[in-house]
């Protein structure tokens, strides 16, 4: 059986978003270790590491981030530090279904290096609003309104340890779209890779985000309409 780290980037600034992110870590079906790499305010932890005992935390004693930076050299750092088999990514502000891991990991012990989930959307406070049927659908479609674009968030995928290390540099550049970068590269490098199917990681709009709910309704409308209402991507969920 293969071990999972799920890999967090915070400064602590929003501790109720990140305890939300902890608890879906630790609510996984699949075992997997949650490591927490912070900078900025070590105290803010100290609460944090006593309720989730479990959670490894490390702490870099100045900012990570700033011009252009946000956690992108943490995750890039990350799987040279962790030590599990496969590493995934879990932004503070954002969260985890149950079986996110679990469906990841089926993938890979199927065979594949790497694997990726479909995105829920959420709102600022975290309550749902719809599926994102229409942008970060990796290979199953283009973006809806980029033609010939495929992207992957960071956050929905899962991939070998060992491979990572060998592209996980890319991550490291101060470009907001910088996983779009990491999964082009990850597609030609690694092409050995698949989608669940299903929607099982939460990104929450606001905050650096700014793009509005209006713009995934035109996207899954637009998506339905050109697909006559059957989107082949989609698992029973």
């Amino acid at each position: 059986m293969k071990t999972a780290a799920v890999v967090t980037v915070t400064n602590g600034k929003r501790p109720w978003e990140l305890s939300n992110c902890v608890a879906s870590i630790k609510a996984q079906t699949y075992p997997c270790t949650h490591y927490i790499l912070c900078d900025d305010d070590f105290k803010a932890f100290v609460e944090l590491k006593r309720l989730n005992p479990e959670v490894k935390i490390s702490f870099w004693d100045g900012r990570i981030g700033g011009r252009g930076y946000a956690g992108q050299r943490w995750l890039a750092a990350a799987p040279q530090l962790v030590t599990e088999d496969v590493t995934f990514f879990c932004n503070d502000d954002d969260w985890y279904e149950p079986n996110h891991v679990e469906s990841i990991m089926a993938k890979i012990e199927d065979g594949n290096d790497w694997a990726h989930s479909f995105r829920r959307i959420n709102d600022e406070e975290g309550n749902f609003m719809c599926l994102d049927n229409c942008e970060a659908l990796g290979e199953a479609a283009q973006i809806w309104n980029m033609p010939g674009h495929h992207f992957v968030d960071w956050c929905m995928w899962g991939m070998k340890t060992d491979l990572l290390k060998q592209i996980a540099i890319i991550l490291n550049r101060p470009d907001p779209q910088a996983d779009r970068h990491f999964y082009n590269a990850a597609r030609e490098v690694f092409p050995k890779f698949e989608a669940t199917g299903q929607h099982t990681f939460n990104f929450r709009l606001g905050g650096t985000c700014g793009v509005k709910r209006e713009y995934f309704d035109m996207g899954n409308l637009e998506m339905l309409r050109r697909f006559n209402g059957k989107l082949p991507w989609i698992k029973h969920e």
